[in-house]
């Protein structure tokens, strides 16, 4: 059975020991840690930028001088990670950790941690009752080097049990990458991403999330970014929700709006699901060779999978100006070839004959198309 919660209860003419007031800073503590944890999801919430700086050694040779910024991040057990100024990655803390590889393009992730550690004591006693043991804990923090793959392991960390306070756990947050150069023994690169894994931003969790003044906007980033996307609910004319791009000013320009009575405005083309039992039609000219298209919202593989039946329908166009030669009017067409084979490839050609001399000359052609596709199933 888990312990319960307890706070601190001072009574007059009480003394007090260094137990109770350790609880009257950590209850608090604690109770941020479960919000954090439980109502908020884990990562950086500020800064923690990973900066390449070019440099060279003296024998002309380019590397990279990497920095962190201050910034703070959460971790999984509601610990509050903070860096007050810039820190640099060392190379050779890099080197203590050992997780180099022969291959020069790997990228290697790097982590943060919490950690606490006692804070410097006064080398001498003040009083002959003064204690030796610290009486400060600096919250502070590691910063790790990791093997490439290790960063894919972030989201298996082990979680808090229901009623803990913050600890000292080792939750990783992974920071970027950085390649190594093991020749010079030096950072090589820096990046925020590799293989599609990246920086973790921390956000919440909520069943709803109320606005106080009639208006709640998403947006992708935290400050106004003209021609980023965002997104707008607010009471105009009873209700009104827009999709579209922010301007200079924080106002979206719509591309997609819905009002109170349900009218749907955009800019661009609906697509979706076709219903089954859909008739779609795609028409148009083609030239020979070419492969008749589906009509919108028919897939290939709706087609192979027997979902949908097309039906084609093909003409030609006799136009007397696509005579084979300069003098149009003393030629004549007759159809050669008309059909659709089988991968919805044209074939349409046309034969010419001269009037003057009844010489004949074969060529491709243009023709009308109809696309029918019936739909099956979704």
């Amino acid at each position: 059975m888990a312990d319960p919660i307890e706070r601190p209860v001072f009574h007059e003419g009480e003394i007090l020991g260094a137990a109770d007031l350790a609880l009257a800073v950590e209850h608090p503590r604690g109770q941020q840690a479960r919000h954090e944890r439980y109502l908020h999801l884990w990562g950086i919430a500020a800064g923690l930028e990973l900066t390449g700086k070019e440099k060279r050694t003296a024998g002309g040779e380019a590397y990279k001088s990497i920095t962190l910024s201050a910034g703070m991040a959460v971790d999984g057990g509601g610990r509050a990670v903070l860096i007050a100024e810039e820190a640099l990655l060392r190379e050779d803390l890099f080197d203590q950790f050992n997780v180099a590889i022969t291959d020069p393009e790997a990228w290697y992730p790097v982590f943060l941690m919490g950690s606490d550690q006692p804070a410097a004591q006064p080398p001498v006693a003040t009083s002959a009752c003064a204690s030796s043991e610290p009486t400060r804990v600096e919250e502070g923090y590691e910063i790790l080097f990791g093997r490439p793959g290790d960063e894919l392991d972030w989201e298996n960390q082990q979680a808090s049990s229901i009623n803990a306070g913050p600890g000292n756990r080792t939750w990783r947050i992974l920071l970027g990458f950085v390649k190594w150069n093991a020749g010079l023994q030096k950072f090589a690169e820096v990046a925020h991403e590799s293989s599609g894994t990246g920086r973790r931003y921390a956000g919440v969790q909520a069943d709803a999330v109320a606005a106080r003044a009639g208006r709640l906007t998403l947006r992708s980033r935290i400050d106004n970014q003209a021609g980023k996307p965002a997104m707008r609910m607010d009471e105009t004319d009873g209700g009104l929700l827009q999709f579209g791009l922010l301007t200079d000013t924080g106002a979206i320009t719509p591309l997609f709006s819905v009002n109170a009575k349900g009218d749907l405005t955009a800019e661009g083309t609906i697509t979706g699901v076709t219903a089954a039992g859909a008739l779609l039609v795609e028409s148009g000219i083609v030239t020979d060779g070419m492969v008749l298209p589906l009509p919108p919202g028919v897939t290939e593989q709706q087609v192979a999978d027997g979902d949908a039946v097309v039906h084609t329908h093909v003409a030609l166009r006799f136009r007397q100006e696509d005579a084979p030669t300069s003098s149009p009017n003393d030629w004549g067409a007759l159809p050669l070839e008309s059909f659709v084979d089988a991968d919805r490839r044209v074939h349409c050609r046309i034969r010419w004959f001269r009037l003057s001399d009844s010489s004949t000359q074969d060529g491709p052609a243009s023709c009308h198309y109809t696309v029918l596709a019936s739909v099956r199933k979704q």
